[in-house]
């Protein structure tokens, strides 16, 4: 956050134009929604007024009059690293914007997440919504509504709901193919609950990028666990007690390679000598275990940040959802890199 020099007053709105690069009148257009301002000028205005510590006075005044001014976000797990990153993003974005945030943790029970929106509906402009059961009859009563909702994270196919995701079959394949150059033979996947997209498409991806590889079939072996630590840890014993010739292991999630990496270690296999392995999303401990996972880094900032931006179009402006697929990138590091002998 930008310190202000002695004896000089607050941010004002001319300073955040300047460092955002746009007219004063359109970062006040960005910051109220009085007037329509493309999603990139949006984006660099709202991040522009967290970096120099902008206050606004009163910057919903002028909001397309009966809003609550309130943004409803709607979570499976709050303590889980990759979502807590977002929900501070958010947080920092709706500060900026003059909305409140109504939290809901869902604890991934499907039930409380379809009650929640019920709930919000009449007491919410919009809702991002970070599903744990993506099936379109669940949004059905909150679309009838007129509620805007952005999807984060699990896919919906469903027309009136924005998008905002990860390229998560394309980094199964990453996946695959990196394992597969790391000297891997056999591979297991922690695939996650069969209702989530992400779960879907990141196995998907895995498979085909092995098929590319000439990887027979027969030597890819499944097994479902949640997307937590205790569920890599449950998962990988499953996987190596049915079949312990699996020297290669790709988890959904970080949190079940890390899981899956501190269970491996207590069954006597050494990572990555004889099992390596190669998470998804690039959470914070990932870099901070040992050894360091491998992974699939998403841009949760940047998805975040979209996500809010098309939020607050939809509630201010109205028009058309859109959808949005980040690309993600791989990271290598210990938990893949064998030590060669000659």
């Amino acid at each position: 956050m930008k310190i202000v020099p002695p004896g000089r007053g607050p941010v004002t709105l001319r300073d955040v134009a300047e460092h955002a690069r746009v007219s004063i009148a359109t970062a006040s257009n960005a910051l109220t929604g009085a007037r329509r301002v493309g999603p990139d000028s949006v984006e660099r205005v709202l991040r522009s007024a967290a970096e120099l510590g902008y206050r606004p006075n009163g910057v919903a005044r002028s909001l397309r009059t009966g809003l609550h001014r309130s943004i409803g976000l709607v979570i499976p797990d709050v303590t889980n690293p990759f979502w807590a990153g977002m929900v501070s993003v958010i947080e920092g974005l709706a500060d900026e914007s003059g909305f409140q945030l109504s939290l809901v943790n869902t604890g991934f029970d499907a039930g409380r997440e379809s009650a929640s929106l019920t709930r919000l509906a009449g007491a919410v402009d919009g809702v991002l919504l970070f599903s744990t059961n993506p099936r379109a009859t669940m949004l059905a009563p909150a679309l009838a509504g007129g509620l805007p909702i952005v999807a984060v994270d699990e896919g919906f196919e469903l027309e009136g709901v924005g998008g905002v995701y990860s390229d998560n079959a394309g980094g199964g394949r990453l996946a695959a193919e990196h394992l597969v150059d790391a000297g891997g033979t056999v591979f297991g996947l922690l695939a996650g609950p069969a209702s989530l997209t992400t779960a879907a498409q990141r196995s998907a991806g895995f498979a085909a990028g092995l098929a590319g590889r000439g990887v027979d079939p027969s030597r890819l072996h499944r097994v479902t666990a949640p997307y937590s630590f205790e569920g890599g840890r449950e998962g990988v014993r499953r996987m190596l007690a049915r079949h312990p010739e699996v020297d290669a292991l790709f988890a959904c999630t970080d949190n079940q390679a890390i899981g899956a990496t501190f269970e491996a270690h207590d069954l006597g296999r050494v990572v990555p000598d004889d099992l390596l392995v190669c998470g998804f999303d690039d959470i914070s401990w990932a870099s901070r275990i040992t050894p360091t996972l491998t992974t699939l880094r998403q841009d949760s900032a940047g998805m975040a940040r979209r996500a809010f931006v098309q939020l607050v179009e939809l509630v201010t402006h109205g028009g058309e959802p859109e959808v949005t697929v980040f690309p993600v990138t791989l990271v290598e590091r210990a938990s893949t890199r064998r030590v060669t002998t000659v």
